[in-house]
């Protein structure tokens, strides 16, 4: 999730001319993965409780 401009950055070099349709997958994916990253940690919550810091 982190390295989203490295990602779309080798793909416009290394797709050429189909850089555009490299960008927009790599942009969708980031889209989804960021979305059920949240749904998990929203689910997780959900079954075991949230975590206590201690500190």
């Amino acid at each position: 999730m982190r390295n989203l401009s490295i990602a779309l950055a080798l793909a416009m070099n290394a797709f050429g001319s189909a850089a555009s349709d490299a960008a927009l997958v790599i942009t969708l994916a980031y889209i989804i993965q960021v979305q059920s990253a949240a749904w998990y940690v929203k689910l997780t919550d959900r079954l075991f409780g949230k975590k206590q810091v201690q500190g």
